[in-house]
C-alpha cells in the first residue's frame, strides 16, 4: 500500500474529525458529532471495497468492510443516542452504542498504529475517535450529555 494511495481518504478523514469535533465541542449538536463519524465511515468501506474487488481473498478487508457498515449504520446522525435524555432506555441504548465506537476505533487505532505502512496519522485519528467517544461516555454516565 503506498502513502500516495492513501492522500484522499487522510484528508477526507482530518475533515470528518475535525466535523465532529465542532459538533462535540463547539456547536454542542449530535448531526454534527455524528455525521463526522458516519462519514468517516464511509472511507474505509470506499477503501477496502477497491482493494476487496481486486482480491475477493482479502478478508481483512471484507471485514473492514462489515465492520464500518455497521459503524455507519449506528452513527447515522437521525434519532437521539447522544442525546441528553435522561430516560433508563435511552441512556442504556447511548451507552451501547458509544461503546460499540469506541471499540471499533481503539482497534482500528490499534491496527494502524503497530503498522509500519499505514501513516500514522490514520491511526491518530481512529485514537482520537476513541477518545471521543470515551468523553461521551462519561457524560452520559455522569447525566452530563449537553448536545441538542
Amino acid at each position: 500500500m503506498e502513502v500516495n494511495e492513501l492522500l484522499i481518504p487522510t484528508i477526507l478523514g482530518g475533515i470528518c474529525l475535525a466535523i465532529s469535533i465542532y459538533g462535540l465541542a463547539i456547536a454542542k449538536d449530535r448531526k454534527y458529532a455524528l455525521g463526522g463519524v458516519f462519514l468517516y465511515s464511509l472511507i474505509p468501506i470506499s477503501h477496502r471495497l477497491g482493494l476487496f474487488l481486486e482480491d475477493p481473498q482479502d478478508y481483512f478487508s471484507f471485514v473492514t468492510i462489515i465492520i464500518f457498515v455497521c459503524q455507519a449504520i449506528i452513527s447515522i446522525p437521525l434519532g437521539g443516542f447522544l442525546s441528553p435524555n435522561k430516560d433508563s432506555v435511552q441512556k442504556t441504548w447511548s451507552l451501547k452504542v458509544q461503546s460499540t465506537i469506541l471499540v471499533i476505533n481503539a482497534s482500528f487505532a490499534f491496527i494502524i498504529l503497530t503498522d509500519p505502512v499505514v501513516p500514522t496519522i490514520i491511526g491518530g485519528y481512529h485514537a482520537i475517535y476513541s477518545l471521543m467517544m470515551l468523553m461521551a461516555i462519561l457524560k452520559t454516565l455522569s447525566g452530563k450529555m449537553d448536545l441538542k
